[in-house]
């Protein structure tokens, strides 16, 4: 690819409540997890990630960005859409926590913008994407109505969290 004048960037993204329970035990032993016990449908219910595995999982985060830099990779791109880990974070119906990552959208977004800004932070902003995707309904998203349909996501990232990175609002597109 660089070859030839082009870029390539690494998509960095969990499963979550949708992961395969069978697959995860047979490599490693691993559970099912999630923001809340709120299983996918019939599926397994995931278990509560506790707020130390949280911020493991924000290094963990950075250092597969590390790591795909180390690779010869130009970038990464963090999925945070689709009903997949991060996502389910920000969706009120995977999300019944109590503490600082449930309740309000400023906390819902906290862990996806704490894994922005340790990516940022290992391999810099130019080189981090953040994939989204606003008011989907795949494997069992819900977004609430829109407050106005001319207000986008990233209305409420910019005037509702109150995080330590200036640089989200670059990531996101959002302006100043």
């Amino acid at each position: 690819m660089h070859a030839r004048g082009s870029f390539i960037f690494l998509q960095l993204w969990a499963l979550g409540r949708v992961a395969n329970p069978t697959t995860l035990k047979e490599e490693g032993g691993f559970d099912v997890v999630g923001p809340s016990p709120i299983p996918l449908t019939e599926s397994v219910t995931p278990r509560e990630l506790t707020t130390a595995e949280i911020k493991e999982y924000v290094s963990l985060y950075a250092k597969a960005a590390g790591n795909a830099m180390e690779a010869g990779f130009d970038g990464v791109e963090i999925h945070a859409a689709n009903g997949y880990f991060l996502d389910q974070f920000l969706q009120s119906v995977s999300n019944k926590r109590t503490d600082e990552y449930g309740g309000s959208i400023q906390n819902r977004i906290r862990f996806p913008l704490e894994v922005i800004d340790a990516v940022v932070k290992a391999v810099g902003a130019e080189r981090t994407g953040v994939r989204i995707s606003p008011w989907s309904d795949f494997q069992g998203k819900k977004y609430p109505p829109r407050v106005h349909p001319g207000f986008p996501l990233m209305f409420f990232v910019r005037h509702g969290y109150e995080g330590p990175s200036p640089n989200i609002y670059r990531i996101c597109g959002a302006h100043s």
